[in-house]
């Protein structure tokens, strides 16, 4: 099952290791980004940045399909993870069924809109929040999963 959707420009990290693992129970991580699934050495990097306890799998959105759907569908507690939302509106796109959720991590685009200390999203991934939002997904900000402070995307999207 997916316990978490979650966009962080970082991927897997120590933070996410240390707490979104931990809080959630994570065995398993569902990498979604096209450059690193393309890159070997990037892919076998984030592939093997995690404990022996959990399976980190790397995915491009249009490849990504029948893992999710698997993820969708079992016990496993999984972790679907993205750099940005644009990737979540093309993956519901391809699976619907994945869980109405979007934790926003950190995000740091040099020209975008700042709606956290943590997060400064390019115009694009703006438009992906509000599509996203649009269409019953529940989109928040929350730098470390399950701790620390949340920003609904609501509070924030009327100031845009």
């Amino acid at each position: 099952m997916i316990k978490l959707v979650r966009s962080d420009e970082r991927l897997i990290h120590g933070q996410c290791m240390q707490f979104i693992v931990s809080d959630y129970s994570i065995k398993h991580i569902i990498v979604v980004d096209d450059a690193t699934a393309n890159n070997a050495l990037l892919k076998s990097i984030f592939t093997q940045a995690v404990p022996k306890t959990l399976k980190a799998d790397v995915y491009t959105a249009e490849g990504a399909k029948d893992a999710i759907e698997a993820a969708v569908n079992n016990d496993v507690s999984t972790l679907l993870l993205m750099k940005n939302p644009r990737t979540l509106v093309k993956l519901l796109e391809l699976v619907p069924s994945i869980p109405k959720m979007l934790n926003i991590g950190p995000q740091m685009a040099r020209n975008g809109v700042k709606l956290a200390d943590y997060a400064t999203l390019h115009p694009e991934d703006v438009e992906a929040c509000k599509t996203l939002a649009a269409n019953g997904v529940h989109v928040y900000f929350n730098a470390i999963g399950g701790q620390g402070a949340t920003i609904e995307w609501s509070s924030v999207a009327s100031k845009l």
